[in-house]
């Protein structure tokens, strides 16, 4: 009886130092300094309740709010809440190994990495779109405003239809209306329950120097230079960061940014991710980037616009394939594998999907393809 006795009081002294310690961690409060004005217009331009006495909802926020919630919806339950189900089956263990996403020919597309990849450390985006800013919210009135929403909207318009930009679209709508990615970053930031701490502009004068400024800092000197964000989400306890460079990747382009090869070599736990980007990994004028994949990623996830699959060889990567495999739609004359098309004909391995991924995406022929390095 006594040996009962000392065990109940056991437990409930466990219980109740586990409960007070519970306690006292959701009681501390987030002591984070978030970028207040930043965060405001996020929310404002992605068409959320505005947290902030700085704005006042009109006519015109409102009905921004009505229409880019009836767009994010259908967008919501036709692809982006099938991603999570696909990711949580299929890529939970490369989620568990990755540190950083490298995602080339990204534009400002922090939406499909995030879903796809939501806990990583750091977020490294590319694209041709300059960095831009955000305006500030003293001009969020009037005519500007009704302008300005209706850009979004504009830009947004082949997430919301497609879940991939357009690059010729793309340097009209986000580069020329919206004057550049973060704008559209932002937005996605918003819409994935994340607050912004700090945006900056970031310069890599060489590998071992990284040089982090005010967005309005101009340098004299013709440096690599993008945008870098910090950012936490609602839910999590953890700061994450994101990298956006403009830049073009092509080889002759490469050869003056060895230092931003240097860069991108730093990070760790790599998984590539590669979507709607015209083929250019399949031709011989981006052999630096595809090099770079295939030496520094632990892990791929592509449509078929990515490496082509000649490049992973069976003795170094495992592989697995999603979908349905088609030919590239008429924009494009290139990128048909007919090594993979056999495969796809062939291998009883193949799983199916539910969602579109890629240019396919009026049709079921969209294809993802799952590659992990072996360990040596």
């Amino acid at each position: 009886m006594k040996f009962f006795t000392n065990y109940f009081f056991i437990l409930l002294f466990l219980f109740f130092q586990n409960f007070i310690f519970y306690k006292n961690l959701f009681a501390q409060k987030d002591t984070i300094k978030y970028n207040v004005e930043a965060n405001t217009i996020a929310q404002l331009i992605a068409g959320l309740p505005i947290e902030s006495d700085k704005i006042t909802e009109n006519a015109t926020t409102k009905q921004h709010a009505k229409i880019f919630a009836e767009n994010w919806d259908k967008l919501e339950d036709a692809r982006l809440s099938k991603l999570r189900t696909w990711r949580d089956n299929e890529l939970a263990e490369i989620n568990q190994n990755t540190s950083t996403l490298f995602y080339p020919f990204a534009g400002p597309d922090f939406l499909n990495a995030y879903i796809l990849f939501p806990d990583v450390d750091n977020y490294l985006l590319f694209g041709l779109e300059k960095t831009g800013e955000l305006p500030k919210i003293e001009d969020m009135k009037g005519v500007f405003l009704q302008n300005y929403l209706a850009n979004v909207r504009s830009s947004l318009s082949e997430i919301f239809s497609r879940n991939y930009f357009i690059t010729r679209n793309m340097m009209q709508n986000v580069s020329a209306n919206l004057k550049g990615v973060l704008p559209v970053i932002s937005v996605f930031l918003a819409k994935t329950d994340n607050q912004i701490i700090k945006i900056q502009k970031v310069f890599i004068e060489n590998a071992d120097k990284i040089t982090y400024t005010s967005l309005k800092f101009q340098s004299k000197y013709n440096f690599v230079n993008g945008l870098y964000i910090e950012f936490k989400n609602k839910k999590k306890n953890k700061i994450q960061k994101l990298y956006y460079f403009g830049t073009d990747f092509q080889d002759k382009a490469m050869v003056g940014k060895q230092d931003l090869v240097k860069f991108i070599k730093t990070f760790e736990q790599v998984t590539t991710l590669t979507k709607s980007a015209s083929y250019l990994l399949h031709g011989g004028d981006f052999s630096t980037i595809r090099n770079l994949v295939l030496s520094q990623s632990n892990a791929v996830v592509q449509d078929d616009t990515g490496v082509p699959y000649r490049y992973f060889k069976p003795a170094e990567w495992e592989s697995q394939f999603y979908g349905k495999y088609a030919r590239p739609v008429k924009d494009f004359n290139y990128g048909y594998q007919n090594d993979v098309a056999q495969k796809f004909n062939t291998d009883k391995s193949i799983k199916s999907i539910n969602f579109t991924f890629g240019y396919h995406w009026w049709t079921d022929k969209s294809s993802v393809f799952k590659y992990v390095k072996k360990k040596k």
